[in-house]
């Protein structure tokens, strides 16, 4: 019988993700023997031991959240496949403010990453950020009991972990652009190895994909740029195959907004022009 590891990074999240994919799995391929691994990542986002355990044939199959993703993967693995996308946006959780213009300056507002802090700041200048462990729930304790006076966490994580219903308030795009991927499930395997790419194909959400290779295109060519910006993105994809880009970058307290339109095929080529329009306005300010 042929087997695949299937592999998550460790903290409750990503571990309830991997057994939610390992399920579905099972239920696509009876035949298949397929089990779960636990890569221990550390604390923050970065998903290099998981990918590495992959390069190194420890597992077959990275389970990754997208915006985790480096934007260029290590030679030899592939991007196979992305699940059905969750709202990408994501939320504000704070005591009687609906936004960052109504939380009191000085106030500190916890974050999960450090480009999150960068977007709260251009939001509101007189915020404080606090970049926290990655780790939603300590996150929430941190907030209830007080360390924080508002936490930014992404909607979708909300739902999955069972914390909706706390106040949250959904951050519209145009006020906080998510992170490229955020939302969404990736699979990475090694190239070349068709049982993995096989085994999870089953699971792609076609216009979930397309969406992310706009993003990671946008975001890839900011990065690229001298000096870098932080950016977010967020694209749709229409019942007909036209994919709407939305990209915004910061850069201190500037802030620049745009958005392009094209076929969902040219998915990359979008992400890129995008980023040469945004960087254009940026050099004008």
């Amino acid at each position: 019988m042929a087997r695949i590891v299937v592999g998550n990074r460790d903290g409750s999240l990503a571990i309830r993700k991997g057994r939610l994919v390992l399920e579905r799995l099972v239920e696509e391929w009876p035949d298949l023997h397929l089990t779960l691994r636990t890569v221990s990542c550390g604390a923050g986002t970065d998903v290099s031991p998981l990918l590495d355990a992959v390069g190194a044939n420890k597992i077959d199959v990275a389970v990754v959240q997208a915006e985790h993703l480096p934007l260029d993967l290590p030679e030899g693995l592939t991007l196979a496949t992305v699940q059905r996308r969750a709202d990408a946006r994501s939320a504000l959780v704070a005591r009687g403010a609906k936004s960052f213009l109504e939380l009191s300056a000085g106030a500190t507002v916890g974050v999960l990453t450090e480009r999150d802090a960068a977007f709260v700041r251009a939001a509101n200048p007189s915020l404080l950020t606090q970049v926290g462990t990655d780790q939603p729930e300590a996150e929430m304790a941190s907030l209830a009991a007080g360390h924080y006076q508002a936490l930014v966490i992404p909607l979708a994580t909300l739902a999955e972990l069972d914390l909706r219903d706390r106040g949250e308030v959904p951050l519209e795009t145009e006020d906080f652009t998510p992170a490229p991927g955020q939302g969404a499930v990736a699979f990475v395997v090694r190239d070349g190895d068709n049982l993995a790419f096989d085994t999870v194909y089953p699971l792609q959400h076609r216009p979930s994909l397309d969406r992310l290779r706009a993003e990671r295109a946008f975001a890839r060519a900011l990065a690229a740029s001298q000096p870098p910006v932080l950016s977010g993105a967020l694209a749709q994809v229409s019942s007909d195959g036209e994919l709407t880009l939305f990209g915004t970058v910061t850069k201190g307290e500037a802030v620049v907004q745009a958005s392009t339109s094209g076929e969902a095929r040219d998915a990359e080529e979008i992400g890129r022009e995008l980023a040469q329009d945004v960087l254009e306005r940026l050099a004008r300010l």
